[in-house]
Order: structure tokens, then sequence, then C-alpha cells
């Protein structure tokens, strides 16, 4: 990959973690009037990561328009870093448990297929 597509890789990066942190406060505005369970919690986290690395790896790929699916791949993964180091800002802890190592697999395969995705469209 040239130093060109880097930076709508890097664009792409932003506007998924954009879309998340918008998805994040909505979510918090419907937390603090509706009691939600646990499991409607995960499910969010997982459809807000999910539908943001979709949008990140598609409007990638429609700038660079070639190799779909290592954008697509590079996108996810900077994301999944991003998030994981915010995690740790937050007091997480610093390991790796079986659902966030899934969800990292989830990730960069949501993120290749949108990749491929992106290029076909």
């Amino acid at each position: 990959m040239g130093k060109s597509n880097f930076l709508p890789i890097g664009d792409g990066v932003l506007r998924s973690t954009v879309i998340t942190v918008i998805f994040m406060i909505v979510y918090a505005i419907i937390m603090s009037f509706v009691d939600i369970g646990e499991k409607i919690n995960a499910i969010f986290y997982l459809v807000t990561t999910v539908l943001s690395i979709m949008y990140g790896s598609i409007y990638a790929v429609r700038k660079i328009n070639k190799r779909g699916w290592l954008t697509g791949l590079m996108v996810a993964a900077l994301y999944m870093l991003i998030i994981y180091i915010v995690s740790l800002i937050a007091g997480n802890s610093p390991g790796l448990e079986y659902r966030g190592m899934m969800r990292i697999a989830l990730a960069l395969a949501v993120g290749a297929l949108s990749g491929m995705l992106g290029i076909n469209i």
C-alpha cells in the first residue's frame, strides 16, 4: 500500500470512531430514561461495533478503490486498537478474555467483508 492510501484508512477509522461515539451518546440518553438489562447492553455494543466498522471500511475502500479486504482489515484493526486503549483508560483490565478475542475476530471479519463489499458497490 502506498503512502496515499493511509489517509483514507485513517479517515475511515476516524469516521468509525465518531459513529461509535454518536451511538453511545444516544444509548446513554436512552438508558437514563429506561432500565436496560445486561444482555441488551452486550447486543448494543456488538451492533455498534459492527456498524461502525462497516461504515469506516466501506468509506476507506471507496476512496482507495483497491485491495478492499486489506483496507477493511486495517480499518477494523485500528478501530479495535482505539477501543482497547479507551477501555484501558476507562479502568478495564488489560487482559483479553475469550469474549474480547471473539469480538476482535468478528471485527476483523466484518472489516474484511465490508472492504470486499465496498469495492463492488
